[in-house]
């Protein structure tokens, strides 16, 4: 089957569900056809009598004798078989499919035999008449609406039976040519069209069956929509009725004892009981606003219409409106264009159910200072009411919205004003009740105007003027719930309207010694009752009416503990818990948030936000009480906690500084004792050395007075060579000198010293070190600093010898190990000394503790560190400083400032301490009696 069907006969338990209907549909559609087409058939077929005899009626042609004749009764064969056929599509009633299919093939069988005998009659292959055979083809396609199978067996017996005639009559081979090629493509063409016609009527089908069946589950979805829609409007019937009565009888009981003594004399009671009645009504008219909504659904409010004046109607109503409007400090107007004794005959309570929706409507969105008025007027035989405020108004999309039910302006959760978005919806549904229309028009920051239109019933002749209320008891109550319950309470009102609820001064008076609770809570009852409760745990607390006022006076007086509602108007509590927590102050305060909500998306929201614990309404005492005292103590211990730990690493901080200076004194008690050591052996050197060195000067100047001896010739070379021992005498002399100044430990005076003096002296001292070192220095002469010469050269040492130590293995790298020291004035009062190499350099991470004692990147036993630790002690002790600057793997440069010496108020010496080299009779006066025979001599 091509889509449309089995291309054979298949027994029917093989074919799909969607395959069995679409070929019952299709066989209903083939009986229809197969008559029409048997009619036409056997209608064309006797009408082509005329052209046989316009053809081959010529009866001068011996050729054509006697064929009009039989063609005709060929013709008439044909029409009575196909008629026969007919007769037997509207006679059988069978369903069968087969005969069906039988009786098809017959339809299109018998003329194709017909046309057949007419080829044989008139020429065989070669005659026109094979055109007939084309139309078989194609009537039975756009006929008889076969499958693909059907046609292409009707074309083989088509071709099959035309080349039987064909060369039973011997016609020639041009003739059958063209005929086959014809027929060939006639039969193509019909195949092809006939099985993408198929597919495309399944499709079809299948696409109708998917319309129905989707119409009929809509259907059974909207019945069921309906059931659970009945079975809602029964149920909110059923528990508003049952919350109703036993709410309606105990906020008797609280109206009662209002009037009591015992309760008017105690503030704290009279508030608990004030708070007890707000909620009560606030909850009445809730349920009040959602029964009469289902009742309006239901078709279970009847109409009750009753006379009565308009004047008193809108006079009523704005008197009881008139506290609730003063509390928020807004105008209230009402007026009504109509006489006094002008009376209607309207249903009442469904009236007064409709402007105090509005008008509670207008006073929750003007701000204080703002207008709202009311107005009745009798027109054109219709009650026009008209309730106009100047609040905040509503754009153009939310005038659209605005009749839909549980539908807000602001649905965030740091809205400003409560409510579940029914009130309007009543509102409507009410006046549409009464066949009437409710218009609004709103301008965005400027205003509302509502206006209700109803037309006046007849007022029957007999009736009389029905007082309202007499027909409900408890009606005096509902109307009050109306009213009062509206705002939820008798202050939130002012509250929420963006006043100054909190004096912040006495809230926080006495508290310096108590735990501080921040309650950020916009319902002023249960904000009130969250503050009884903390001062009788002995907090002090801090009110805030919404989110943002609380972030304010948490960064004011940053409390303990944090008591925040989930929903506030200007910043709600998740966002305000967030703030919070990226405020350093705040950052770690316990917050307890409070929330109606159940599931778990708001608190997974509050847990990431930061939020420590919650509270879901409703919630006791107990619970309350038992939550902040954990959290309270929580932070108490986290703040004992945390000054212990300060303790502690104050200490651990204290005794790593007394180490650091115990080790440091150590390791200069080991290097003074080392300097010691080292002057007691210097000054034996300087003893056994300066004796021979003095002789041997002694020596020198004897042979160079026996200059005048020596040949001329030889003299020059004489002379020199002495000259030569000279110099090498006077620098041993001077480097012994050098090293007893450096080791004599005299105490550190302060002097002025040369800078270059000192530098040189250093150099000397590190002269076996700075072998392979080109050394350079770019140092004035007039450069003189105030200090103690020995420290001073010991700091030079130091600098010069860690950048020896820096250089080594420098030529192994390519490199040519380079120092050079210079210096330059700063104004009149210092002198920077510059000490650079070319070497490694030193990392970043490492230029932080350079000068910290014992800090070394030698291997062990190289060195302990205390070299550039000294140094920095030594230029503090100076008034001076030094500073690093490196470049790894290119240079480091230490700059070494010294103050400059005062004019005129110090010595000036030189490093050694005298002011100049030491001379030769300075050392000949600490050798004893030998040398000064030896000079005399």
């Amino acid at each position: 089957m091509a889509m449309g069907g089995p291309d054979k006969q298949e027994p029917e338990v093989r074919l799909t569900a969607h395959q069995q209907r679409f070929e019952a549909q299709e066989d209903e559609v083939r009986l229809l056809n197969y008559r029409r087409g048997a009619f036409l058939a056997a209608l064309f077929m006797a009408l082509g009598a005329g052209m046989d005899l316009v053809a081959f009626g010529d009866v001068r042609n011996p050729t054509y004798e006697g064929v009009v004749g039989r063609l005709f009764l060929l013709r008439m064969a044909c029409s009575l078989g196909l008629l026969f056929v007919l007769f037997l599509l509207y006679r059988v009633r069978s369903k069968s499919r087969r005969t069906l299919h039988l009786l098809g093939h017959l339809v299109a069988l018998i003329p194709m035999v017909t046309i057949h005998g007419m080829l044989f009659e008139t020429g065989g292959g070669g005659s026109p008449y094979y055109a007939g055979l084309n139309l078989v083809m194609v009537g039975a396609v756009l006929l008889l609406r076969w499958r693909c199978v059907d046609g292409i067996i009707n074309s083989i017996l088509c071709i099959v039976g035309y080349l039987g005639v064909a060369f039973g009559t011997g016609a020639g081979i041009q003739s059958i040519t063209i005929a086959l090629f014809f027929l060939f493509v006639t039969a193509a063409f019909v195949c092809i069209g006939l099985y993408f016609y198929n597919r495309l009527r399944f499709a079809e089908f299948c696409l109708r069956e998917e319309v129905v069946a989707q119409q009929e589950a809509l259907a059974e979805n909207h019945r069921k929509l309906q059931d659970l829609d009945e079975a809602k409007t029964r149920f909110f019937a059923n528990i508003s009725h049952e919350l109703r009565t036993p709410l309606t009888l105990m906020l008797a009981p609280i109206e009662k004892m209002q009037g009591l003594n015992a309760v008017r004399n105690d503030a704290k009671i009279a508030e608990l009981v004030e708070g007890l009645e707000d909620n009560g009504m606030r909850l009445l008219r809730l349920i009040n606003d959602i029964l009469d909504l289902v009742r309006m659904d239901s078709g279970d409010m009847p109409m009750r219409p009753e006379r009565f004046r308009p004047l008193t109607f809108i006079d009523g109503l704005g008197r009881n409106l008139q506290p609730m409007a003063e509390r928020k400090r807004i105008r209230l107007h009402w007026h009504a264009v109509c006489g006094e004794d002008e009376e209607v005959y309207l249903d009442r309570d469904r009236l007064e159910k409709v402007v105090l929706n509005l008008a509670v409507n207008g006073l929750k969105f003007t701000p204080p200072g703002g207008e709202v008025s009311l107005s009745v007027e009798l027109k054109n035989g219709r009650l026009i009411l008209k309730v106009v405020d100047n609040g905040a108004g509503m754009k153009e999309d939310q005038v659209n919205s605005a009749f839909e039910r549980f539908w807000q302006a602001d649905t965030s959760a740091a809205k400003k004003h409560n409510g579940v978005g029914i009130g309007l919806a009543l509102v409507k549904s009410l006046t549409e009740s009464m066949d009437g229309t409710v218009t609004i028009e709103s301008e965005y920051g400027k205003g509302t105007a509502f206006t209700i239109s109803v037309p006046l019933l007849p007022v029957p002749g007999t009736s009389e003027l029905i007082p309202a209320g007499d027909d409900d008891p408890l009606s005096e109550i509902h109307n009050k719930a109306r009213i009062q319950g509206a705002l939820g309470s008798r202050e939130s009102s002012f509250a929420s309207s963006g006043g100054p609820f909190v004096s912040v001064g006495s809230c926080v008076e006495g508290i310096a010694n108590r735990e501080l609770v921040l309650i950020a809570e916009d319902e002023n009852g249960l904000r009130r009752f969250l503050k009884g409760e903390m001062e009788e745990m002995g907090c002090g607390v801090v009110e805030a009416c919404d989110g943002m006022e609380g972030w304010e006076l948490a960064r004011q007086f940053e409390p303990q503990l944090i008591i925040l509602d989930y929903m506030m108007p200007a910043m709600d509590g998740i966002t305000l818990t967030q703030r919070l927590r990226q405020h350093g102050p705040t950052s770690q305060v316990p917050i307890l948030l409070v929330t109606a909500a159940a599931d778990e998306t708001p608190r997974i929201q509050a847990l990431e936000a930061g939020v420590s614990d919650f509270l879901t309404k409703p919630f006791t005492t107990a619970e309350l009480r038992l939550r902040v005292r954990n959290l309270l103590d929580r932070q108490k211990y986290q703040r004992e906690l945390g000054v212990i730990n300060q303790e502690l690493r104050t200490a651990v901080e204290e005794r790593d500084v007394a180490l650091a200076e115990i080790k440091e004194n150590e390791a200069r008690l080991l290097q003074a004792e080392t300097l010691s050591s080292l002057g007691r052996m210097s000054a034996g050197i300087v003893h056994e050395v300066n004796n021979p060195m003095n002789y041997v000067r002694t020596a020198l100047h004897a042979l160079r007075m026996y200059s005048d001896d020596v040949d001329e010739k030889e003299r020059a070379d004489f002379e020199e060579t002495i000259a030569d021992a000279e110099d090498g005498v006077n620098r041993v002399i001077r480097i012994v000198s050098d090293l007893r100044s450096f080791t004599k430990g005299e105490a550190a005076m302060k002097e002025e010293v040369g800078v270059a003096e000192t530098v040189e002296n250093a150099r000397r001292l590190l002269a076996g070190e700075l072998q392979g070192i080109d050394f350079r220095v770019d140092i004035a002469e007039d450069h003189k600093v105030s200090g103690n010469g020995n420290q001073l050269c010991q700091v030079m040492v130091n600098m010069i010898q860690n950048s020896a130590q820096a250089l080594e293995g420098a030529m192994e790298r390519g490199v040519a190990p380079q120092i050079s020291v210079s210096s330059e004035k700063e104004g009149e009062e210092n002198i920077w000394i510059r000490v650079r190499d070319n070497g490694p350099g030193i990392e970043p991470e490492d230029l932080d503790h350079v000068f910290d004692p014992f800090f070394t990147k030698r291997d062990v036993g190289e060195g302990m560190g205390l070299g550039l630790s000294i140094c920095h002690r030594i230029l503090e002790s100076h008034e001076g400083r030094v500073e690093v600057e490196s470049e790894p793997g290119k240079a480091t440069v230490f700059s070494i400032r010294i103050p400059q010496p005062w004019q005129g108020g110090l010595e000036s010496r030189g490093p050694s301490g005298d002011g100049q080299e030491p001379e030769d009779a300075d050392v000949l006066a600490q050798e004893g009696p030998e040398l000064e025979e030896a000079w005399k001599k």
